[in-house]
């Protein structure tokens, strides 16, 4: 696979140097020496500046009547820490984007033990998917072999190596427990994450989970709260951090493309009402006016089995393939309509909802209508939190995942791109005003 240039080894079969499990016997140690040396380990440094406030009489003066000038700042220097994985020789790295988001220093200490400062290339919140760069790569780093997560099966043998808790490298063993699981709350929506047993703490984020042929099929990214179970853990497959790997390499950022139509799955009743045979697909239920899907000749009650050739078994798979290319890219869409199959083309647009803006110091991003009428605000109101810039106007005061759901500057109005804009433009020319903020389902106030 290239991205960017630069050449990803995808290999499917597994190479002379990877032992088969045949050979490994009641031992998984030769496997991991085969492919430890491909982890690596991301320590990131964000420097956060703090308000320093006075004694209250002082502060009152200030505030009341602008008397002392601007509060004092200091920094305060934030340490995170994470695992990636080598998928090129020139130094070229993926890990999670919330290992270094934000970050102003990042520096990955490879399997000899040494030290490379590096930069990232390019992240994607709602993937949680990063690259990485090493500014200056040693020579002969071993490089991680790229699987196909589409090809894993539920019960195939999988090993998770990370460094967790800052323990150092670690290697954990399981099995791949389930596919398509999706995680209520988190902004990656449709990841399909793969499930695995095998032990993942803090720390493994970002980490490769590989299969018995030394392949990485997928990227250790979540777990469930320790309190509620154990060794439920979630990876992004591979496949879908490859596209997104790959946009990032080449123009720094990722575009999504777009169909316009909403679906459902196919049961056996439906298609014995529609009158198909098809047992798999993803039903059209409605198709907005002038989108790519309806342009390309797309109808109500179309059942879409392929997309350029890639099985859709659900609704969740029409988006998820969608999404996984980039706007105006041409791709096949085989249909049922009726008893009749069909192959449209379709070239694809891209989601306004998904477009992200850089205000205030953070990447924000519309919610989706469901979500708007979900928290109980306007339809087309509301911003997504995906980034904090470390130095910028929010630093420090809001984090990712938050939902700015009101602007009061001075008067009250719903948050949108354009409204959020405007009061970036105020608070520069030293106006002050309120955004309304939900963390956690509960409400609070960032004054400026």
């Amino acid at each position: 696979m290239t991205i960017g240039g630069l050449v990803l080894l995808a290999a499917v079969s597994a190479s002379a140097d990877v032992p088969s499990p045949v050979e490994m016997g009641k031992s998984v140690a030769p496997l991991v020496e085969s492919v430890k040396d491909a982890v690596v380990t991301i320590k990131s440094i964000k420097v956060v500046p703090r308000a320093v406030r006075g004694d209250p009489w002082s502060e009152l003066l200030r505030e009341r009547l602008g008397w002392g000038g601007p509060p004092r700042v200091r920094e305060e220097r934030q340490q995170g820490l994470g695992s990636g994985f080598i998928v090129d020789a020139k130094g070229i790295i993926l890990t999670n984007n919330h290992v270094v988001a934000g970050a102003d220093q990042i520096e990955v200490v490879t399997g000899d033990g040494r030290s490379h400062p590096a930069s990232v290339v390019g992240s994607d919140p709602r993937t949680d998917v990063a690259v990485v760069r090493l500014r200056k790569p040693p020579r002969g780093l071993k490089v991680a072999r790229l699987g196909d997560s589409d090809k894993v099966r539920v019960g195939d043998y999988v090993l998770a190596i990370g460094n967790p808790l800052g323990l150092g490298q670690t290697v954990t063993m399981g099995i791949v427990s389930a596919k398509n699981r999706s995680l209520d709350g988190r902004l990656i929506d449709y990841a399909d994450f793969i499930q695995t047993d095998a032990a993942i703490n803090q720390g493994n984020s970002g980490g490769p989970l590989f299969d018995f042929d030394g392949r990485v099929v997928g990227i250790n990214s979540a777990i469930l709260n320790p309190a509620m179970a154990m060794n439920v853990g979630f990876a992004i497959p591979i496949n879908l951090a490859k596209g997104i790997a790959d946009q990032l390499l080449e123009s720094g950022k990722v575009g999504r493309g777009y169909l316009g139509v909403t679906s459902m799955p196919l049961t056996r009743d439906l298609a014995r009402r529609l009158g198909i045979s098809a047992q798999w697909g993803a039903v059209v239920t409605s198709i907005l006016p002038k989108s790519p899907g309806g342009s390309a000749g797309l109808r109500v009650n179309d059942v879409v089995v392929e997309v350029s050739g890639r099985r859709v078994r659900s609704s969740q798979d029409l988006i998820r393939l969608v999404q996984s290319r980039k706007p105006s890219e041409t791709v096949s869409l085989a249909v049922y309509r009726g008893n009749k199959r069909l192959v449209l083309t379709v070239k694809l647009g891209e989601n306004p909802v998904l477009k992200q803006e850089d205000v205030l110091g953070m990447i924000v991003q519309r919610l989706a209508p469901h979500e708007s009428s979900e928290i109980g605000i306007p339809e087309g109101s509301g911003l997504h939190v995906l980034g904090i810039k470390s130095r910028g106007l929010v630093s420090g005061s809001l984090q990712e995942g938050d939902i700015v759901v009101m602007i009061a500057a001075p008067r009250r109005q719903t948050a949108t791109i354009e409204s959020l804009k405007a009061f970036e433009r105020l608070v520069e020319q030293g106006g002050h005003g309120q955004l309304v903020i939900l963390r956690d389902g509960q409400p609070f106030a960032l004054n400026f």
